[in-house]
């Protein structure tokens, strides 16, 4: 009896090896060497700016790619925002590519800086054509900065939770953003040059909701000729504190 179960366990062991042999001289050849690698999701980076960065080769076994790792050297390109190495067996690998997307301007000495929702830089330029973006400035820049660098992170994400909360009419309405990293509040100007002090956080749709009343409320002095506003204080719960122009 043990003679038997131990040929059977036998047989099923060199079975089994022969198997994984197979699969693995399967697995090495030349039948899952890379032939093509191809990009996806790209618009304003080209193919040529990705082939650069990359250290995948054709002729490389598709199951050795560290797609990881290959996925960090892609990363290095400022615009680049999040990369996926997608294998097509046999022979085929794909990389998609997601892009980061101008959300806002920040003005910086004597140029304008596009950063993403994240605060991340990815153009600069002198000559500012457009301005379909929110402003923002930053009381504290640093003196360098470079592609691909985030600025105020915490800053640039509560002007952005704040942004997100306003009316299409309140946005039009709007001038600029100001964050101040030492208060850790948020100023917001209007068109007609209104100092909205808008502080933190805290009920920020009973904020963005009154900004959206204060069109009317400019509107209509405007209208009477009377004084225009000079500020507008939003810090404290209650009624907000409102100063006319002196």
């Amino acid at each position: 009896m043990k003679k038997n179960f131990f040929g059977k366990l036998f047989r099923h062991v060199l079975v089994l090896s022969i198997v994984l042999l197979c699969i693995y001289f399967f697995a090495n050849s030349s039948f899952f060497e890379i032939d093509k690698i191809y990009y996806s999701g790209l618009d304003q980076v080209t193919v040529a700016e990705m082939q650069e960065l990359s250290s995948i080769e054709t002729g490389s076994n598709i199951f050795k790619i560290n797609t990881r790792l290959h996925s960090k050297d892609f990363a290095r390109h400022p615009m680049v925002k999040q990369v996926e190495i997608i294998r097509h067996y046999p022979r085929q690998i794909e990389v998609e590519i997601t892009e980061r997307v101008t959300w806002a301007i920040i003005p910086c000495q004597e140029q304008y800086l596009f950063i993403d929702e994240e605060g991340v830089c990815i153009n600069q330029t002198i000559i500012l054509k457009q301005l379909d973006y929110p402003i923002i400035t930053l009381d504290v820049l640093p003196q360098r900065i470079y592609l691909g660098q985030a600025l105020q992170t915490e800053g640039i994400e509560t002007i952005r939770q704040i942004w997100d909360q306003l009316s299409i009419s309140a946005r039009g309405n709007i001038s600029d953003f100001h964050y101040s990293s030492q208060q850790q509040e948020v100023i917001i100007y209007t068109n007609r040059g209104t100092e909205v002090k808008f502080g933190n956080l805290e009920r920020i749709q009973d904020k963005a909701a009154f900004l959206t009343q204060l069109i009317k409320i400019e509107d209509d002095l405007q209208k009477e000729g009377r004084e225009a506003l000079q500020y507008v204080d939003l810090r404290f719960a209650g009624t907000p504190v409102i100063k006319m122009s002196e």
